[in-house]
């Protein structure tokens, strides 16, 4: 996740507006009509300003894009840069009663795969490597197929709506047009996932209600802006029932206790909408190596130019 000063900033600018324009790449404007998407908010009528964002798989993969077009990369480092987003997924620590079928990979492969499994054997340590790496190839490789665009819904059955099954939010607070400091440390633990049929769910998470304690707000109460990340796996107690299926028509958050408001409501319509991408694909790395240095050579032969009309023109 982006740091917090930073990530503050950056929503600020996002919410206000000023983040969006015709002066950006194709590939900025798409990340922009993306982040409308899959965002929701409430102001309520005591100033406070609650806006969520619904991390999807293919909102990760346009602010990707982004980033790439803004840094000037290949198709290589961008497809780089979506593995480690899977990678911090896959990887990550998660409760034990989320399912041992969503938990890390490498539980998975302890319990599946190879129950006598020694990470401390550099052969058998191979071999998971190469089993978790073909898991995020395969993904990757799957958002490329030609039968869908780019940015989707579903990628399968557990990345689309879902991160690794995890419908995960990023919830921005801002009482900077309110008198309020409501009180916001366990803010997490008022947040509720509530799907089409009325059912409502908690968060998940290994700190209370928050993915790792990193993820809960800074403050203990909210005095300007701040933010915390939940998560919601998207399966009920049976552990196969999902709780967001593929035909629903909405799901909403539902936060309780912040401010004057005893409920504030955001909902997600669904299917969401995605742009179509200008491109599937970035030039290579290589084809952006070679432009480069041709941009330098280029600039290198116009600054001799101007030194030896310099140099003539000072009789020398």
């Amino acid at each position: 996740m982006l740091g917090r000063a930073l990530f503050l900033l950056w929503i600020s600018w996002t919410v206000a507006g000023c983040d969006s324009g015709s002066s950006q790449g194709p590939y900025a404007q798409a990340e922009q009509q993306v982040w409308r998407a899959v965002n929701s908010s409430h102001r309520g009528s005591d100033g406070v300003l609650v806006q969520a964002t619904l991390r999807t798989f293919a909102y990760e993969i346009a602010s990707a894009y982004a980033r790439a077009e803004r840094e000037d990369l290949g198709q290589e480092q961008l497809e780089y840069r979506i593995k480690r987003t899977v990678y911090s997924y896959v990887d990550g620590t998660y409760p034990a009663e989320d399912g041992t079928d969503i938990n890390s990979l490498y539980f998975q492969y302890l319990v599946y795969v190879n129950p006598s499994f020694d990470a401390r054997n550099p052969l058998e340590k191979q071999k998971f490597d190469n089993w978790r790496s073909q898991y995020v190839r395969q993904l990757v490789d799957s958002i490329y197929d030609r039968k869908f665009p780019i940015l989707r819904n579903t990628y399968n059955e557990r990345w689309g709506l879902t991160l690794y099954n995890r419908l995960v939010f990023i919830v921005y607070l801002s009482s900077e047009e309110s008198q309020l400091k409501p009180a916001i440390a366990d803010i997490g633990d008022r947040t509720f996932l509530v799907n089409q049929r009325g059912e409502r769910f908690k968060a998940s998470g290994l700190f209370n209600s928050y993915p790792y304690e990193s993820d809960r707000p800074e403050g203990e109460v909210l005095d300007g802006k701040d933010y915390y990340r939940v998560f919601f796996p998207n399966r009920k107690d049976d552990k196969k029932t999902p709780i967001v299926a593929h035909d629903d028509e909405y799901f909403e958050l539902h936060i309780e206790g912040l401010g004057d408001e005893p409920l504030r409501t955001l909902r997600w319509d669904l299917p969401l909408e995605y742009p179509k991408l200008a491109e599937r694909k970035l030039p290579s790395d290589e084809e952006v190596f070679a432009r480069k240095a041709a941009e330098r050579a280029e600039r290198r032969a116009k600054a001799a130019e101007r030194r030896a009309k310099a140099a003539e023109a000072r009789g020398e």
